[in-house]
């Protein structure tokens, strides 16, 4: 019925219980295991901390209000 089992994992914490999961559906089935390691292609950037970044005189401005 089934002629392999593929596992994509990628190093997330959810990886190691694809990995078990995989390995005991591969001897479950009797069939070969292989994984698949994927990168993100878009590696994730950090925002910039924008809070203290106010223009002169917008302070004042925004104190009148």
């Amino acid at each position: 019925m089934t002629d392999h089992v593929l596992a994509a994992i990628d190093g997330s914490t959810y990886s190691e219980s694809a990995c078990d999961y995989a390995a005991w559906a591969s001897q479950a089935l009797e069939a070969p295991l292989t994984f698949l390691h994927v990168v993100d292609n878009h590696p994730q950037t950090a925002e910039a901390d924008l809070s203290g970044n106010i223009g002169l005189g917008a302070r004042e401005h925004l104190l009148e209000e």
